[in-house]
C-alpha cells in the first residue's frame, strides 16, 4: 500500500512538473472556422467566425488581420492565436484581403474591403464594437479602414504585431536598383510592397495621423528585436534595417504613430511575433484593460512634427542584375574587419555563387545552411539563399562570380566591425520642383570622386531606371560627399542608388552602398497609383 502511495505521488508529481513545463499540452484545438463566402470567385473579401467557445460570457469579438502576402491561416495553425483565444473564451472572426488571392493589395485596397468586414463582423456577434489583432502590414490596412473608409466606430481597440508605420527598407531595396531583377522574377512587386517603401508610408502618415477618426480607437504598439537564427534571411536583413529589427521591421517603424501606445519589444523575429506561444500573454491584457470603456469621445490626437530631415547607416555592400551565363562584380574591403557575411539571393538553386579574395582565394556559397526559414520576410520570399561567411577577410578588391541561365541575383554584404557611413537627406517626401540634397559621410576618411559610382535612379512603379548622374551634382569634401538634384517631374516613389569608395588613413580603399528612397507628389499631395 505504501509503494502503490509513493507511485501515486511520484506520477502525480510528473504529471505536475510536465504541466508546469508545457502549459499549452492541455489547451483543446480550436474548431474548424465557419466560412462567409461573400465572394464566389475567389478569396478577397471572405470572411470566418471561429466557434464560440462555452466560456465567452462578456468577452470581446476579436478579428484577426494578417500581413502581407498572407491569409486567414496565419492565425488558424499550430500555435496559433485562433487556438489561444478559444481556449482563453474569446469570439472570433478572420479576414481574407486581396493577398489571400495571390497578389498582394496597397492599404487602400485592403482597407475598403477590411472596413465592409469589420462591420459584418460586428452585426454578425451583435455587438457594438469588436478589436483587433493585426500582424504587419495587417496594421496599416486597419488604420485605413478605420481612419478612410469610416470603421472607427465598429472598433474599441487594435493591437498591432510588428506593424511597419513607417514602411520597411526592405520594400525600398525591392525597387532598387540592385533588387529590382530579382524582385521582377520572384513576382514580388505588387502593390502591396510598393506602398511599404519607407517615402510612400511617410506620404501615408501625412496623410491620416491628423485625422480626428484615429482618436476614437486605442492602438497598441509591439516590436520584435530578433532573427530566425544565423543564416537565415532574416538575420541577414539586419544589415540593411536601421537600428534594432525583427528581420523584416525595424522597431522605430513599429513604433511609428505618434498617439500609438507601446506595448512590448521581445527578441524575436517577425515571423515569432504571430505565434501565440509568443506574445498571446503579452496581447490578451491589453484587450480586457482596453474594453473596460468604451468610448463615444475620442482620444486627443497628438501631432508630431514631421522630421526636416532623414538620417541613416551603412555598413553594407549591395550588387545585383540580371544573370546570363557569368556575371562579375567587385567591391573593396578595408582591413580590421571581423567578419564578412554574404547572402546572395536568386531564383535557381543551380545558379552557382563564388567569392574571388584578393590574393585569388576562392569561396564558395554554401546552400547547406539555413535556406528557408519558415518566417522569412514575404518580400524575398522563395528565393534562393548563398551563404559566404568569411573571417577577418583581407583588404583588397573582392569578385562576387554568379553563374546561371534566365536568372538574376541579389547580393548584400553584412560588415561587421568595419567603416559605416552616414546618410542624410533633407526629407523623404518632395512636391514637384523641389530641389533635393543627400550627403554621405564616412567619419575619418576621404571620399575617393574617381571611384564614385553612377547614381541611378528608379522608378518604383514601372521599374524603368535612368542614369542622372548629369543632374546630380555632386561635390565631396574630404569625408563627405553631397549631391543635389532636382526631383523628378512625374509623382512617384523613387530609389537613388549608388556607391561610396572611401579611403581610409592607411590608404585603403573600402566600398559602402546608399540607397535613399524618396517619393514625388502631385500639387495636392499624392502619388501615382
Amino acid at each position: 500500500m505504501k509503494k502503490q502511495k509513493s507511485l501515486s505521488r511520484m506520477l502525480a508529481a510528473v504529471t505536475l512538473t510536465t504541466a508546469l513545463i508545457s502549459p499549452n499540452v492541455a489547451s483543446a484545438a480550436a474548431p474548424a472556422p465557419v466560412l462567409h463566402d461573400d465572394n464566389p470567385n475567389g478569396n478577397f473579401g471572405d470572411w470566418y467566425t471561429g466557434a464560440v467557445p462555452p466560456n465567452s460570457s462578456n468577452k470581446p469579438v476579436i478579428l484577426f488581420v494578417q500581413g502581407l502576402h498572407s491569409n486567414y491561416k496565419t492565425w488558424y495553425t499550430t500555435d496559433g492565436f485562433y487556438d489561444a483565444a478559444y481556449n482563453a473564451g474569446y469570439r472570433t472572426a478572420f479576414v481574407q484581403l486581396k493577398d489571400a488571392d495571390g497578389t498582394g493589395g496597397n492599404m487602400w485596397t485592403n482597407g475598403a474591403k477590411l472596413a465592409e468586414v469589420i462591420k459584418k463582423v460586428a452585426k454578425h456577434y451583435g455587438v457594438s464594437k469588436i478589436n483587433i489583432i493585426a500582424h504587419s502590414k495587417g496594421g496599416i490596412d486597419t488604420q485605413t479602414a478605420l481612419v478612410h473608409y469610416g470603421a472607427y466606430p465598429y472598433v474599441n481597440v487594435v493591437h498591432q504585431l510588428s506593424t511597419p508605420n513607417k514602411g520597411s527598407e526592405l520594400a525600398d531595396l525591392a525597387y532598387s536598383n540592385w533588387a529590382g531583377w530579382l524582385a521582377d522574377i520572384l513576382g514580388k512587386k505588387d502593390d502591396a510592397v510598393y506602398s511599404l517603401q519607407t517615402s510612400y508610408m511617410a506620404n501615408f502618415r501625412s496623410q491620416t495621423d491628423h485625422r480626428s477618426e484615429n482618436g476614437y480607437t486605442t492602438t497598441y504598439m509591439s516590436a520584435g528585436t530578433g532573427d530566425d537564427g544565423m543564416f537565415s534571411a532574416t538575420w541577414f536583413a539586419h544589415a540593411v534595417l536601421p537600428g534594432e529589427d525583427d528581420g523584416a521591421v525595424s522597431v522605430d517603424s513599429a513604433f511609428g504613430l505618434p498617439y500609438g501606445i507601446r506595448s512590448f519589444t521581445k527578441n524575436i523575429s517577425h515571423g515569432q511575433m504571430a505565434k501565440a506561444s509568443q506574445t498571446w500573454n503579452l496581447v490578451e491584457p491589453k484587450l480586457k484593460k482596453a474594453t473596460a470603456a468604451l468610448r463615444e469621445q475620442p482620444n486627443q490626437v497628438r501631432k508630431d512634427k514631421e522630421k526636416a530631415s532623414t538620417t541613416e547607416e551603412s555598413s553594407f555592400i549591395l550588387r545585383g542584375g540580371e544573370v546570363e551565363d557569368r556575371v562579375s562584380e567587385t567591391f573593396f574591403l578595408e582591413s580590421g574587419i571581423d567578419k564578412l557575411n554574404l547572402d546572395t539571393m536568386t531564383s535557381s538553386k543551380d545558379t552557382k555563387v563564388t567569392l574571388i579574395s584578393p590574393s585569388g582565394k576562392e569561396y564558395e556559397a554554401d546552400l547547406s545552411k539555413k535556406n528557408r526559414a519558415e518566417d522569412e520576410p514575404p518580400i524575398f520570399m522563395d528565393a534562393v539563399h548563398h551563404f559566404i561567411q568569411v573571417d577577418e577577410p583581407e583588404a583588397g578588391e573582392w569578385t562576387l562570380e554568379v553563374e546561371g541561365e534566365d536568372d538574376a541575383f541579389f547580393m548584400v554584404a553584412q560588415i561587421e566591425g568595419g567603416e559605416q557611413a552616414k546618410v542624410k537627406a533633407n526629407k523623404k517626401v518632395f512636391q514637384q520642383g523641389d530641389k533635393a540634397k543627400i550627403s554621405v559621410e564616412l567619419g575619418n576618411s576621404e571620399i575617393d570622386a574617381s571611384m564614385l559610382q553612377k547614381a541611378n535612379v528608379t522608378r518604383s512603379l514601372n521599374g524603368k531606371k535612368a542614369s542622372v548622374l548629369d543632374q546630380v551634382k555632386f561635390s565631396i569634401k574630404g569625408d563627405e560627399l553631397t549631391g543635389n538634384f532636382a526631383v523628378p517631374t512625374k509623382p512617384g516613389v523613387y530609389n537613388l542608388s549608388f556607391d561610396v569608395t572611401g579611403i581610409n588613413e592607411d590608404g585603403e580603399p573600402f566600398t559602402r552602398s546608399v540607397n535613399y528612397n524618396f517619393a514625388v507628389t502631385d500639387e495636392d499631395g499624392e502619388l501615382e497609383k
